[in-house]
């Protein structure tokens, strides 16, 4: 959905599409980037909780040195990880959008 959304605007921006409202670029853009930033803060708590717990597993694996934890180990890892890339991604993305905001208020 962002990945396409963001396709549209920059097509805009650039000029490709004639007649265009301003104003109502501006405020649907507004809208998304509220949707975008929700997402944001959804994925960072997420991802926070899921480092916690991750370290917390790491912390009773070497305690208890129970061979068993270490699967579950690599699944938060692994989990981990990949939620740090999508935060990257939404947060890359969002400042990306306030740029365009910028560049929208200025053809407004």
């Amino acid at each position: 959905m962002f990945a396409e959304y963001n396709s549209v605007i920059k097509k805009i921006l650039s000029g490709k599409a004639t007649g265009t409202n301003w104003k109502e670029v501006l405020k649907y853009h507004r809208l998304m980037l509220a949707r975008i930033q929700h997402e944001r803060l959804i994925h960072l708590l997420v991802t926070i909780f899921v480092g916690s717990v991750m370290t917390l597993t790491f912390l009773v694996t070497m305690t208890t040195e129970i061979p068993i934890l270490v699967v579950l180990d690599l699944i938060l890892m692994v989990l981990f990880i990949g939620y740090i890339f999508h935060y990257r991604f939404l947060e890359n993305t969002t400042q990306n959008w306030y740029k365009l905001e910028d560049e929208i208020r200025e053809k407004v």
